[in-house]
């Protein structure tokens, strides 16, 4: 019998995406009253996700210019932006494994991150062993990957004092 492989999965990563500017921009934009919990997250933080009728979590209505910066490195074209959000991890935060079932391309942008800050982990849904990929974050480092791919901190705990992550998901035009 032959074997072929015909599925892999591909993620993007451009580091230095944003400029210092660009991210002082979108941190000092951050509206306390639009942050609140989320049950993916244990410990320390607070998030703009998910929209209430109290909170409008879509960062990126106010920073178009980003949006647009953004738009132009999605990899699956005829996209748009569906929802942008911030999410402010403390020290030992985690974040469970999820995904976006109804997105198309699924992305970060680390605005505040240092060497004690938490990994951005993958879990391969092709695989039995639960084998993951581990990303150390960045200041100013975007990456993007199909939505369904599973994410989150794994066994990685966040010891940094503050991260900060600008998160988005695009669907169809």
């Amino acid at each position: 019998m032959d074997k072929k492989t015909i599925f892999t999965i591909d993620i993007y990563e451009k580091y230095n995406f944003l400029n210092d500017t660009e991210i002082d921009k979108i941190i000092n934009s951050i509206n306390k009253v639009d942050l609140g919990q989320y049950a993916y997250f244990k410990g320390k933080h607070t998030t703009s996700y998910p929209a209430t009728a109290e909170r409008n979590p879509y960062i990126l209505d106010y920073h178009k210019d980003i949006e647009d910066k953004i738009m132009n490195e999605v990899y699956t074209p005829n996209q748009r932006m569906q929802d942008s959000w911030c999410n402010i991890q403390g020290e030992d935060s985690t974040l469970d494994f999820h995904n976006h079932p109804n997105s198309v391309v699924s992305g970060v942008i680390f605005l505040k991150a240092d060497e004690n800050s938490s990994k951005l982990v993958f879990q391969n849904p092709t695989s039995l062993t639960k084998e993951i990929h581990q990303i150390t974050p960045t200041k100013g480092l975007m990456v993007m990957w199909p939505s369904y791919l599973r994410h989150g901190s794994g066994d990685s705990i966040n010891k940094s004092k503050e991260r900060i992550v600008l998160s988005f998901n695009t669907y169809w035009k």
